[in-house]
């Protein structure tokens, strides 16, 4: 939206509200982000039409053994997705909100849910690329496709989650090399028992593997940089959501972020197209560790994420939490009364 059609719809929504029974401010955030998703709409819908992605993939430093649990867990929690079992999926058929599960990498021989899998697995990163510069391109194109595809079918709110065991360390590699962190700052218990010797453990991980991909994550531009960080240190789920979060800014539909992996893919999208800030709605601020500067990235501190329960479960568990509750303003405020109505009582 251009400056001049900014001020002509902020001025039709200061008028639309200002009409409406409610008390100036009054109701806090969700004012604010109603006022967000309108102006990322350019105009005052009836409803919110949502759609949950969730981006599996599997990460070569939990496949080798270096980090986190069995790796086929990624697999099966997957297929428990599929079936409407899990945590986020409970979550989205209670509130009705539809939801898909988006294979970009798991570990197995068939597609999982909708089958976009890129390679069974990134490689190790702390050997190797996590992805070659194709494999990149076609995760996150595969991302941004999922986006598009709903856009044609009416969706105007876009929600974000993952799946895959190993996706703390490698959104820590990828949040410590995009800011320049240590990874003490970066790095949570994730999945893992929140024990001193397995974070000293996984700490390290980090350290040695930005340490070893230093030199081939430079570049002239900030967004051919964010390609090679990500390409070398990050995951699959992460190049799809960060193309799926740069479609949702092309075509003008608002986000939410869920936990820490998202949060990273929001900064990293940031980084790539500053008017990220203008579509990105927090939801929850996760446990982990790097949460905090992460959001930071996106213009976005502790006191403007409405839920601060602990969590840290992903699969967008706060995200749809989320969702429904901005369904619930965005039909409050379409529909409460005006004061002039009030006075004819």
């Amino acid at each position: 939206m251009k400056e001049n059609e900014i001020t002509s719809f902020d001025r039709k929504l200061n008028k639309f509200l200002q009409a409406k029974c409610l008390i100036p401010g009054g109701l806090g955030l969700w004012e604010a982000y109603f006022r967000k998703i309108c102006t990322a709409w350019g105009e005052i819908n009836d409803e919110i039409r949502p759609q949950h992605i969730i981006f599996s993939a599997d990460n070569g430093c939990n496949i080798e053994g270096y980090v986190g649990y069995n790796y086929e867990v990624t697999q099966k929690q997957s297929r428990n997705m599929l079936l409407g079992r899990s945590s986020a999926t409970q979550f989205c058929n209670f509130n009705n909100i539809p939801y898909e599960v988006v294979d970009v990498g798991i570990a197995s021989d068939d597609g999982i849910g909708v089958d976009c899998k890129i390679a069974k697995g990134t490689k190790n990163i702390l050997t190797h690329p996590a992805m070659t510069e194709d494999e990149f391109n076609s995760a996150f194109q595969a991302g941004y496709e999922r986006v598009q595809h709903y856009v044609e079918q009416g969706i105007n709110l876009f929600s974000f989650g993952e799946m895959g065991l190993g996706n703390t360390t490698t959104s820590a590699c990828v949040l410590s090399a995009l800011i320049g962190a240590d990874s003490t700052e970066t790095v949570g218990p994730g999945s893992w028992p929140d024990k001193p010797d397995l974070m000293k453990r996984k700490i390290d991980f980090v350290r040695s593997v930005l340490d070893k991909h230093k030199a081939s994550i430079v570049a002239d531009s900030e967004a051919e940089r964010v390609r090679k960080i990500v390409a070398h240190v990050g995951g699959f789920d992460i190049a799809a959501i960060l193309g799926a979060m740069l479609a949702c800014v092309d075509f003008k539909k608002p986000f939410v972020i869920d936990g820490f992996i998202t949060a990273v893919a929001a900064a990293c999208a940031v980084h790539m197209n500053a008017r990220i800030t203008d579509y990105a709605l927090p939801s929850h601020h996760s446990r982990e560790k790097g949460t905090e500067l992460a959001l930071a990235e996106v213009g976005i501190t502790q006191d403007m994420v409405p839920i601060q329960a602990q969590m840290s479960m992903g699969e967008g568990t706060g995200a749809i939490l989320m969702v429904q509750m901005l369904k619930t303003t965005q039909y409050m405020f379409v529909n409460v009364g005006t004061f002039a109505d009030l006075m004819k009582l």
